[in-house]
């Protein structure tokens, strides 16, 4: 059995979240918001019988990682191919206030998830080696083991009483930061040529293959939609609200590419400048941060605007953090 490492991305993401997730439902009425993340963004999983279960299809079970409102992730081993996998169950909790969809529904996004990964080949999105069903018909996705996540460079957002030293929140040199928003926005860009909308960037789900120098790869697809148009504007969105862009926020008609853009700016700001940006009141980049390149500020400004038709779409931004990297 293949020895992986004694913390895990999935696990590092249940310590240090990046903030609450919430759904907005609307019927005709006011919408209504609901908390379903915080902090900490899972929890330590299982219990009873779950706790016990030694393999999952031809997968040996490892130890179990964290629980979601939506999933539970257990690491196990690919004996086959003498590799650690990280596998993500369908598990939503209908137990929560007012849920938006019945568990078919639910079921059927997790299927959606697992197979639009499943379309997708890009050296920045993570890939799904599988999509299975437990005997019971339960379905789940095996996913390749990441050795960390942005969570684990930057801590928590949020300073609170008690945190270690290494969950407060940090900010990255832009050094660092600019090779890992130019991989992001590389996905994001070849994401969109193919129709498809993220709808949840954020730190946590940006995976690494190393914590130092590692290539970037986003993953979770739950949100994710193809298309854009009147259809796109379900009757429930999802997202983290200190990343959404104000179109999603509002919940005021179809959502396209731009609110990948939006939520990457805010991501940027928070690695650059150590904390979440906030309103428009938020303090500029450069007194967080004196050490920005005019560029790099000049980016996070222009994505960040409002009006989506304003900001640069991913293709552009690619372009424009290249220029910066001098490549």
């Amino acid at each position: 059995m293949p020895t992986a490492p004694s913390s895990s991305p999935i696990t590092t993401a249940a310590r240090t979240p990046s903030s609450s997730t919430t759904w907005k439902k609307w019927s005709g009425s006011p919408r209504i918001g609901v908390r379903i993340g915080g902090r900490p963004a899972g929890r330590p999983l299982f219990h009873g019988r779950a706790a016990r279960v030694a393999s999952i299809g031809r997968y040996t079970v490892i130890r179990p990682l964290i629980e979601t409102a939506f999933s539970r992730l257990i690491l196990a081993s690919d004996e086959a191919l003498g590799r650690p996998v990280v596998i993500k169950i369908f598990a939503v909790d209908l137990a929560r206030p007012e849920p938006p969809f019945s568990r078919s529904e639910w079921l059927g996004r997790f299927v959606a998830e697992g197979r639009i990964m499943a379309s997708l080949d890009h050296i920045n999105v993570l890939p799904v080696h599988e999509i299975g069903r437990q005997p019971d018909g339960t379905p789940y996705l095996v996913l390749p083991f990441m050795r960390a996540n942005l969570p684990r460079l930057i801590g928590f957002d949020t300073d609170e009483p008690g945190m270690a030293e290494d969950e407060r929140p940090q900010r990255l040199g832009h050094a660092v930061a600019l090779p890992i928003l130019f991989q992001v926005l590389s996905a994001l860009a070849y994401l969109h040529g193919r129709g498809i909308i993220h709808r949840d960037i954020k730190p946590a789900n940006i995976l690494l293959t190393a914590r130092q120098g590692g290539v970037a790869k986003l993953c979770d697809f739950g949100m994710a939609r193809r298309g854009v148009g009147a259809d796109a504007a379900p009757r429930a969105w999802f997202g983290t609200l200190d990343y959404i862009s104000p179109e999603q926020r509002d919940g005021t008609g179809a959502v396209d590419g731009q609110a990948d853009v939006y939520s990457t700016a805010a991501m940027a700001y928070r690695l650059l400048g150590g904390r979440l940006p906030g309103d428009e009141s938020r303090p500029p980049l450069p007194e967080l941060a004196p050490d920005l390149p005019a560029g790099l500020r000049d980016w996070v400004a222009a994505a960040l605007d409002p009006d989506p038709a304003k900001r640069p779409t991913a293709e552009q931004s690619v372009l424009w953090i290249r220029s910066l990297l001098g490549r």
